[in-house]
């Protein structure tokens, strides 16, 4: 697909949508899928259970360093690696997964891994705060950190689902700024190679096609300005968001899909925080200061519930995946 990023970060999506090509909708942001991608699918968390696990605690404050709740253990290789999978069962494994920013296919390759302590929960171990008190008339807001790459999805300022990310490598990182949720797809094929399969696709700026969607999780960002989710994160965010209404004339739009907010910066050349967890529990922490900058920045409060249709927003609805497509971000 077109490698080619834009000329300058976009400080609002929402602006650049001028007659949008109707092609330019099947993004990938992708490799091969792997052959044991369906053994992922295994040990992914139980996202009943996470619905359930939302009783709010009190944060620590972010600059307190709290007693360490995390472990490095050594895998050992393929035989290790199976010791760990039966001593943890397949719920605490697949959160090691999601703490370690991996999938099944790509955890073979690590030497050892950050594991939580047993007493905590998933939403325990978020690194974003349980509420956001002053974005509570916003009924839906998803948040994505690239410094700690992790997701968060509020509800009404609550949150109701965080997980991990790899968003875009250092030679196409993903740009921070404002997004939609703009269209949905179950299941894209990528018109640059038809190996390239991309599930529970979620558009989020129509004309360079970056978007959310499940793919391999290898520890870090490597995708080509995308955002990749593990698939049960993948598949609850896209019955979650809304997606945009267009007018009769598709090159308008009536009403924009969820806000997307994508902040911070990814230090490519040092440890990952997730890394240093077990020596420091507050390392993948989003304070709430970082929060507000970020959406006083990309979200102003006077449109941030209410867009109204604009002569500048304008898009072309895609075509059907059938269609023929330009190519567009990997």
């Amino acid at each position: 697909m077109n490698d080619a990023r834009p000329d300058s970060r976009p400080r609002n999506p929402l602006s650049s949508l001028v007659v949008l090509s109707a092609f330019l909708g099947a993004a990938g942001c992708a490799t091969p899928k792997p052959a044991r991608e369906e053994a992922a699918s295994s040990a992914t968390y139980d996202s009943a259970a996470a619905a359930r696990d939302t009783a709010f605690v009190a944060p620590t404050p972010p600059d307190t360093v709290r007693y360490p709740h995390y472990r490095k253990v050594a895998v050992g290789g393929a035989k290790g690696l199976k010791r760990l999978q039966k001593e943890l069962g397949p719920d605490r494994f697949a959160i090691v997964l999601k703490v370690n920013r991996l999938d099944l296919d790509h955890v073979r390759d690590r030497d050892s891994l950050i594991v939580p302590d047993s007493t905590l929960r998933f939403f325990d171990i978020s690194p974003f705060p349980r509420e956001l008190p002053a974005h509570r008339d916003l009924k839906k807001l998803l948040l994505v950190s690239l410094r700690v790459q992790a997701f968060a999805a509020f509800d009404s300022g609550a949150l109701a689902r965080w997980g991990p990310t790899s968003s875009g490598r250092e030679s196409l990182p993903t740009p921070e700024g404002l997004y939609h949720t703009n269209w949905k797809d179950k299941e894209r094929v990528s018109t640059f190679n038809e190996e390239w399969e991309l599930k529970w696709y979620i558009n989020l700026q129509n004309f360079v096609g970056i978007s959310l969607h499940q793919y391999e999780l290898p520890g870090y960002p490597a995708s080509h300005s995308c955002v990749r989710l593990h698939e049960d994160d993948a598949q609850w965010l896209y019955d979650w968001a809304d997606q945009w209404k267009l007018d009769k004339d598709p090159r308008r739009i009536l009403r924009h899909g969820t806000p997307v907010v994508i902040f911070g910066k990814y230090g490519y050349h040092r440890r990952a925080p997730w890394r240093r967890l077990n020596v420091d529990s507050t390392a993948t922490d989003v304070p709430m200061e970082e929060i507000e900058k970020a959406l006083a920045a990309w979200l102003p409060r006077d449109t941030a519930t209410i867009v109204r249709p604009d002569s500048a927003s304008v898009a072309v609805a895609p075509r059907p995946a059938a269609e023929p497509a330009v190519k567009g971000r990997r």
